[in-house]
């Protein structure tokens, strides 16, 4: 697709806020199939879109959607890489990665406008 970054996190947040609804997560595989992204490296770009959105979240204040977007083989918590850009933009101090997800996963569920 040749859909501009901005319309393409536009349509990703869409998705995650579905997610959001039904107090659920979904793999960056389904994310990239999702919104679609061309090949190739679609889970590449699905993550940095996913960076430029909790980037976004952040400084608007948002609830930090890409928390949803999880990886297929580390027990549900999103890839490293996630964790280094949380901790960049000063979300996340490096200590126990888990309980930094589920503390955000608990955010989005609380926080739903549409419960």
């Amino acid at each position: 697709m040749s859909d501009s970054r901005e319309d393409q996190i536009e349509r990703l947040r869409v998705v995650l806020e579905q997610l959001r609804r039904e107090q659920r997560t979904m793999t960056y595989l389904e994310a990239a199939d999702s919104i679609p992204l061309d090949p190739p490296h679609r889970i590449h770009q699905v993550a940095r879109l996913l960076e430029f959105m909790l980037e976004q979240d952040c400084l608007t204040h948002r609830p930090k959607l890409a928390a949803l977007v999880v990886s297929r083989v580390r027990g549900g918590l999103p890839a490293p890489g996630f964790f280094d850009w949380a901790r960049r933009l000063g979300l996340y101090d490096g200590r126990d990665p888990a309980r930094f997800h589920r503390e955000l996963l608990d955010q989005l569920y609380q926080d739903d406008p549409n419960p």
